[in-house]
Order: structure tokens, then C-alpha cells, then sequence
């Protein structure tokens, strides 16, 4: 499920100011007028490793919160992003980082995050957390969600989050947002603007 058509991130949007970047005319992607930086969080990636700020240092990278019970927003986001992935492929443009985090902790462990996530794409990252480390990017991203009270061993509940992609940069910083829907063609088309106006 996600928030009624990423309007709080289009709200976001407009409250920042945002505009195009050096009159660049993207498709989709919105550029914040300054990038945020973020910081002091902990999460455990897919292969059990600490993922912290510095994973984002010198790295493109495209970030999209959900979890892996998602039925359809997750999933169809996934399979567009790894299109993308192969579209920039075969036109020899550079591949940027694409993190998934799941929001859902209490049922996304690390061998179902890995399981998950290659499904999609082997080159894809899968990370999560404790809710207060969650909730720590979360917030100084600008990424709205909700998991609903549940017991740690209760298997049905509702999640609902944002189906908004966020573009940070090589500096570790919030820079764009690509809300939905999503296509490959046109995130391949805005990132390779973006990556070539570096």
C-alpha cells in the first residue's frame, strides 16, 4: 500500500522551492533547489554488513522505502528499477546505486531481504533496521510510512508507505525526488541527464 499518491512528498516538493537543476528539463525527477545531508543511523544490509552514511559516499544512488509483503507498489517499482538498470546498461551510461529499505523489520530478516532483493537484481541493496534507526533516515529524508501495531510474532498487518523514489549524491546528500508512477524509460532518461550534468 502507499500513501495517496505521493502527495505528501509533492507537498514536500513545493514547500523546498524545488526547481530544475541548471534548466534542466527531466521528465519526472524533481531537484531540491540544495542537497540535505544525513546522518547517525545503523542499518544491516542483506548480507548481514553495516549500512551507514558512508554507503552513499562517491556513489549515485536511488532510494525507495517498502517491504517485501508489499503487493504491488514494491514489486512493480523493483522490476522498473531493474529495467532501468539494464536500459542504462546497453547505452554504456553509469549504473547508479538502487537501495531498498524495508520498513517492516519484524518480518524482513536478512535471508528474506536476500531473497527478495535478488530476485530483482543481484546488484540491488536490501537494508533494514530497528524502528529508531528506521525512522532516523526516514525523517531526514522526508519519507512518510506507517506499520501498523502488531505483536513481534504476528505475521498479518498493514504497512503503508510512500512510493516516491530519492536521488542522493555523491556527497551523501538528498538532492531529487521521482514521485509515481514509475517508468525505466523515463527514470534511465532522467538519471542519464543527471549523471551527465555531474
Amino acid at each position: 500500500m502507499t500513501l495517496k499518491n505521493g502527495l505528501f512528498f509533492l507537498f514536500l516538493w513545493a514547500v523546498a522551492g524545488c526547481d530544475s537543476q541548471s534548466e534542466i528539463n527531466y521528465k519526472n525527477l524533481k531537484m531540491f533547489p540544495q542537497g540535505k545531508a544525513f546522518d547517525g543511523f545503523q542499518l544491516t544490509d542483506h548480507n548481514g554488513k553495516l549500512l551507514d552514511s558512508s554507503f552513499f559516499k562517491d556513489h549515485i544512488t536511488v532510494v525507495f522505502f517498502g517491504f517485501t509483503n508489499c503487493p504491488d507498489i514494491c514489486p512493480m517499482t523493483l522490476t522498473e528499477l531493474k529495467k532501468t538498470a539494464k536500459m542504462l546498461n546497453q547505452n554504456n551510461q553509469p549504473q547508479p546505486q538502487v537501495l531498498f529499505i524495508s520498513v517492516d523489520p519484524d518480518r524482513d530478516q536478512t535471508d528474506q531481504l536476500k531473497n527478495y532483493i535478488e530476485y530483482f537484481n543481484p546488484a540491488f541493496t536490501a537494508a533494514t533496521g530497528d524502528a529508531a534507526n528506521i525512522l532516523s533516515l526516514a525523517s531526514q529524508l522526508g519519507v512518510a510510512y506507517h506499520v501498523e501495531d502488531h505483536e513481534t510474532n504476528q505475521l498479518v498487518y498493514d504497512v503503508d508507505h510512500s512510493s516516491a523514489l530519492f536521488l542522493i549524491n555523491r556527497h551523501a546528500e538528498r538532492v531529487g525526488i521521482f514521485p509515481a508512477p514509475h517508468t525505466a524509460k523515463t527514470l534511465a532518461e532522467d538519471l542519464t541527464l543527471y549523471m551527465e550534468s555531474l
